[in-house]
């Protein structure tokens, strides 16, 4: 039975508990189906599993039954880089969609932001499974394409009434040309209740709202297609949560409306209705993840009973991630915008209840998948194979970890962060000239509003270079880099980044200008944080503020 009852309360499942070892029958003869869970802007800390005061059943159960990643970063904090690198298995920099690279030639660097978009010339995981004989589907948010200039796609009114037939029709016409789309552009067999973006920037107003019943709806429908055809799956479950706009809105609203036209039948996958009223408990403020939360939780239970129903269970390999982390982190290469959850339960392959401390990255996926399914791949990936470390925890795959944001590249260890911020030169002459009197954010994007909030909350935001000892310092706000103590560390570092950074055809110099160390520009630094936010209004808030560092409250 699926857990729908929400009581916010921090979970009685202990550390100790999701510890106990257990290892299932190893035999198995087919390849393994894929279920892949991937919410949006998530952090560890919200999930009970994690020592969250939130109350994540469903979630804790695949924990209990599966392995738990303390140390699973994405690769870049924002939507799009993140699904472009876990879908194709590389980093957001090695994106050559057209657009990508009109923008940034490879003779000058590159701004990781919403840009890295998947076209059809990208071996995704999706096609790589396709092709050897799996079917493969894709259901919610998808956030890492672009339309082709030549695309048909249909117009909507913003104020136009999804009761009116009329409308219907077109918003069934504009689900079938961007679910064609997403087929095309990254080779599912199968595109079923698709977000093109986020909820909130659907072109028809009346529709701005989670649907989380229709995103429930998509991936049932697909595993039951999936149970028929009797070949082995990959289901994408991409949901919107904790994302904008606010979640508890969803409830306000009938949810037989969808972006895909008039459905009743999405109100079978409803989560509880005890939820609205629960929320009733707890301050307004709370409102947006408390109901994301317990959406989210209800999505994951609902497709794992599903899996159960359909006998589908014992040869799924099912993973749960988010595509990045939360504010103030969002945007830069901190670990509050890259840490992110991860679990994965393979039955018979990973000890059930068991912690990796290891570290691990999004692009990891994508080969530990080929080699699951007994699939060959060439070494062009960037990520390497987790396979290892599902059979024994305290084994390594990676020394480090590379990060990437903006004009912002970092390399971690696991205990030391070494970060790089190089602003255009471009920029940089124009600080020099007076032209400006704002020193750029990590993005360059004057006002931006994630890169505002992060740099009113990290007080090394604007140097050029960082050094943080994660272990004493886990929220970065002290920059050890010119304490010469940390000399060698700080060298070794630096080198190692050096070293990725050579593997891309798009230049990054680590050298910079010596006006970046100046007085002038720490005043246009300071420029930039007396302009403020506006803080984005659906997030989070602890009355109304982001509390940073969270314990300093």
């Amino acid at each position: 039975m699926v857990t729908t009852r929400r009581q916010f309360l921090k979970t009685t499942t202990t550390a100790a508990a999701l510890a106990t070892p257990f290892l299932m029958d190893c035999s198995r003869s087919k390849p393994p189906n894929i279920v892949l869970f991937f919410s949006d802007e998530l952090s560890p800390d919200f999930l009970s599993c994690y020592g969250g005061n939130i109350s994540t059943p469903n979630i804790d159960k695949l924990a209990f039954k599966g392995m738990l990643f303390t140390h699973a970063y994405t690769t870049a904090p924002m939507c799009t880089p993140s699904r472009y690198s876990l879908l194709s298995g590389r980093y957001a920099g090695r994106c050559k969609h057209p657009t990508f690279m009109r923008n940034f030639p490879t003779d000058v660097p590159y701004s990781i932001a919403w840009n890295t978009y998947l076209d059809p010339s990208v071996p995704t995981i999706a096609r790589r499974l396709s092709t050897h004989g799996y079917f493969t589907g894709a259901v919610g948010k998808w956030h890492v394409g672009e339309f082709p200039k030549d695309l048909a796609v249909p117009q909507l009114d913003p104020d136009a009434d999804p009761t009116d037939p009329q409308v219907d029709r077109e918003l069934r016409r504009h689900q079938n040309v961007i679910a064609a789309q997403v087929k095309k552009d990254a080779g599912f067999d199968e595109a079923i209740n698709i977000s093109w973006d986020n909820f909130d920037a659907f072109p028809v107003k009346a529709l701005r709202y989670h649907n989380f019943p229709w995103i429930n709806q998509g991936c049932v429908k697909f595993l039951e297609k999936a149970a028929e055809r009797r070949e082995p799956f990959f289901l994408y479950a991409a949901t919107t949560a904790v994302h904008g706009p606010a979640h508890h809105d969803m409830f306000n609203h009938d949810l037989s409306y969808t972006p895909g036209g008039f459905d009743s039948d999405v109100l079978n996958y409803m989560p509880s209705p005890e939820i609205k009223s629960e929320l009733k408990k707890h301050p307004s403020w709370m409102s947006h993840k408390l109901a994301g939360m317990a959406c989210l939780d209800h999505h994951v239970g609902l497709v794992m009973e599903s899996l159960e129903k359909l006998d589908l269970m014992d040869n799924t390999i099912v993973i749960f991630l988010a595509d990045h982390n939360v504010e103030p982190g969002k945007a830069t290469v901190y670990e509050k915008g890259n840490r992110i959850p991860m679990i994965i339960r393979r039955p018979g392959h990973t000890v059930a209840g068991s912690r990796c401390d290891a570290l691990v990255q999004s692009i990891d996926i994508f080969p530990s998948l080929l080699e699951a399914a007994g699939i060959r791949y060439d070494n062009d990936l960037d990520g390497k194979s987790m396979l290892p470390l599902w059979q024994n925890p305290d084994d390594k795959i990676h020394k480090t970890l590379y990060l990437e944001s903006g004009f912002t590249r970092a390399i971690t260890d696991g205990r030391y962060k070494y970060i790089a911020f190089r602003p255009p030169k471009r920029t940089v002459e124009e600080m020099k000239s007076g032209e400006t009197q704002f020193a750029p954010n990590h993005l360059n994007i004057f006002k931006q509003a994630h890169s505002q909030i992060a740099l009113e909350s990290y007080p090394h935001y604007f140097d050029i270079d960082q050094l943080y000892d994660l272990e004493t310092d886990p929220y970065e706000l002290h920059n050890l880099v010119r304490n010469p103590k940390y000399n060698e560390i700080l060298k070794e570092l630096q080198q190692a980044l050096s070293k990725k950074l050579e593997t891309f055809k798009h230049p990054f110099d680590l050298e910079c200008d010596d006006f970046l160390n100046s007085d002038k520009y720490r005043k246009l630094a300071a420029n930039t944080r007396a302009i403020g936010t506006d803080y984005i209004s659906w997030l989070p808030r602890d009355h109304g503020e982001i509390v940073w560092p969270p314990d300093s409250r």
